[in-house]
């Protein structure tokens, strides 16, 4: 199949398409291993939470935000 072809289909069966890919990716996600770069943006969001230097906020607080 060809991304022409992909084109050709309605949305709708696109959508339903990328559902079924992203399934069998989800199967298969212990055999993917995150890229290096990942890593170093989780350490250096974890020293700046660390430091103080992040704003967290607690679930009711979220809550309140959303109302």
């Amino acid at each position: 199949m060809s991304i022409s072809d992909i084109k050709k289909m309605p949305l709708l069966e696109r959508v339903h398409l990328m559902e079924q890919i992203w399934d069998t990716l989800r199967d298969e996600s212990e055999d993917l291993d995150s890229p290096a770069w990942h890593k170093d943006i989780l350490k250096e969001r974890k020293e700046a939470y660390n430091n103080g230097n992040v704003k967290s906020y607690t679930v009711e607080e979220i809550r309140q935000k959303l109302i």
